[in-house]
């Protein structure tokens, strides 16, 4: 974990880390002690520490309405989100301390993720794939050919880091991008559109809008009947932007020809949930931020956020 150098030493910060990661927290010349938060308990946080490095639980729908811990913020200042959303964690948990996200360090994965996701669909893979010898017929390939990411439309649902790095593999693969976003500020290579628009127009719809009150179910059964035939929906957000239910009605009636679900509603999908047997669905255990360099993007951003509170200065991704 590198940053600049500290004015202030002697913080104790409390992490929901493993051993490892705990050790590069511990690593920072500003740090005094690193303390493992037990995730058993995992939002009963300490009080008598400076900074909290928060992980949150994505199998866990109740960490929102947790109690407070006793006496909390007590001495906490600052606290680090290990995800790029807010939600997820405990509404207390901002109630006095400063607050920044991890945004944009899992951009450069989650972006390639999507890129694989939309090549899966257009080359039909899997399904091309030859297995115990069988010899896909070249006249099923001339009959029905494989896609093309070429002179397609991919649409983005909001566009921030990874919506842009989305954008501009996308383009590099001469797509036409168009987006939906609450700024209206402008995007090089990147049409905004209204929402009725994006639906309309996208041959792929990717979901990158953050989790709120306003977004919540967004796509969802109105949304779903107007978007253009045969989408293919990649989420790569929060489960909860879209209608679980409308969606698995939608891809049954071949309105939306297929959908990679990095998240879903309800995370994990229980056994016997419809997902799992609707018709063109490729569901992956919200994974799309993995890669080699994610950890450490997070744990430098972390060193840095952990110097400038140090010196008094505003946190990178402060909420």
């Amino acid at each position: 974990m590198t940053s600049t150098a500290s004015s202030v030493t002697g913080l104790i910060v409390a992490h929901h880390l493993g051993e490892a990661a705990g050790g590069l927290v511990a690593a920072h010349p500003a740090v005094a002690e690193a303390r493992t938060i037990n995730l058993t308990r995992r939002w009963d946080l300490p009080t008598d520490v400076d900074v909290v490095f928060a992980l949150h639980s994505a199998t866990d729908p109740t960490a929102h309405h947790v109690p407070r811990p006793t006496g909390w913020p007590g001495r906490v200042k600052f606290v680090q989100l290990a995800s790029s959303g807010s939600d997820g964690y405990p509404e207390w948990l901002g109630d006095g301390p400063v607050v920044a996200s991890s945004a944009g360090t899992s951009a450069p994965a989650i972006a390639e993720f999507v890129l694989a996701a939309m090549l899966m669909v257009e080359k039909r893979l899997p399904e091309m794939v030859v297995t115990d010898g069988v010899w896909t017929p070249q006249a099923m390939v001339v009959a029905r050919p494989l896609g093309t990411l070429d002179g397609r439309t991919l649409g983005l649902l909001g566009v921030g880091e990874i919506g842009s790095r989305v954008a501009a593999l996308a383009t590099a693969f001469n797509m036409t991008v168009v987006a939906h976003r609450r700024s209206q500020a402008a995007i090089d290579g990147i049409e905004l559109v209204s929402f009725e628009d994006l639906l309309r127009r996208s041959d792929h719809l990717v979901i990158a809008a953050p989790l709120t009150a306003a977004t919540s179910g967004m796509i969802g059964t109105d949304a779903l009947s107007r978007v253009k035939s045969g989408v293919h929906i990649v989420n790569i957000a929060r489960g909860g932007l879209i209608d679980t239910a409308a969606l698995i009605a939608a891809l049954k009636a071949g309105r939306v020809g297929f959908a990679s679900l990095d998240v879903t509603d309800p995370e994990p999908l229980p056994p016997g949930h419809p997902l799992w047997t609707a018709p063109n669905v490729r569901i992956t255990p919200h994974i799309a931020w993995s890669s080699p360099r994610t950890g450490q993007r997070i744990f430098t951003l972390f060193g840095e956020n952990v110097a400038r509170f140090a010196r008094g200065e505003r946190l990178i991704n402060q909420l």
